[in-house]
């Protein structure tokens, strides 16, 4: 591990966490580090067709294997994440918590775009805006975000949430089962590192493909198949975002 490269990451009480590391800077030309505040939510119970969920992903699991897996996926863009801050956190007790919660268990595929079940909004109420990092990307653990959901992030944004549990291998169909951590290539059905990875794209300004289009390898960012590759106008764009975020622009 090159010390220009990674800061060395101490296990300070239940969580990981390092000097904060500024965009760009690093001792290998060309690549772009980029830090990330993993926020590993505690205190909320989700039942969905009788599963009871919890976050069970730990800290040391975010800065060990995920991140290893996130800057494999990310290598060829010369982009590298790296880990400020992992740590148990819990989620705010706002008036009407059960509800929040009951929202976010029963929001439907699509029902956010067309016509709002306020699952964001319910999610947003429970995230405490003390522990956010004003630079770094925030990727926040929940149990589960809806059905067939697994994360989400605002385009250019610096933020992201992901759910531990996915019920999104049966289409909603079966109840939710813990996602993988990493799965070796090929891809099949995903794993919390590819959706994290997916949704720091969209951080970095990408966008969902046309399903439409054909694609003879799996892509990051989805379309006809999914996978793991940038094309080539995907990494120039976000490597383009990345260096403007480290100008402060």
């Amino acid at each position: 591990m090159r010390a220009a490269g990674f800061l060395a990451i101490l296990l300070l009480g239940r969580g990981w966490a390092s000097a904060a590391v500024p965009p760009a800077v690093t001792g290998e030309p060309g690549l772009l580090t980029i830090p990330v505040r993993f926020h590993v939510t505690q205190g909320a119970t989700m039942t969905v067709k009788g599963r009871t969920m919890e976050v069970w992903v730990t800290p040391a699991q975010l800065a060990g294997p995920v991140i290893a897996e996130v800057n494999r996926i990310w290598a060829p863009a010369r982009i590298r994440f790296v880990v400020e801050r992992a740590e148990v956190e819990p989620l705010l007790r706002p008036e009407g918590f059960a509800d929040l919660l009951h929202r976010v268990e029963t929001a439907a595929r699509g029902e956010e775009e067309t016509r709002g079940s306020g699952r964001t909004a319910a999610i947003a109420q429970l995230l405490d805006p003390a522990q956010r990092h004003p630079t770094a990307h925030n990727v926040y653990l929940l149990p589960y975000l809806g059905a067939t959901y697994q994360g989400y992030a605002h385009l250019g944004g610096k933020q992201v949430v992901v759910g531990v549990w996915t019920d999104k291998p049966s289409g909603g169909k079966q109840p939710p089962v813990k996602a993988l951590l990493v799965e070796p290539e090929p891809m099949r059905v995903g794993s919390l590192a590819r959706t994290i990875a997916h949704e720091l794209g969209h951080n970095l300004g990408l966008v969902h493909p046309d399903k439409a289009e054909a694609a003879e390898v799996g892509r990051l960012m989805g379309g006809g198949r999914q996978g793991y590759a940038l094309t080539p106008a995907e990494i120039a764009a976000a490597r383009e975002t990345a260096r403007k975020s480290a100008a402060g622009k």
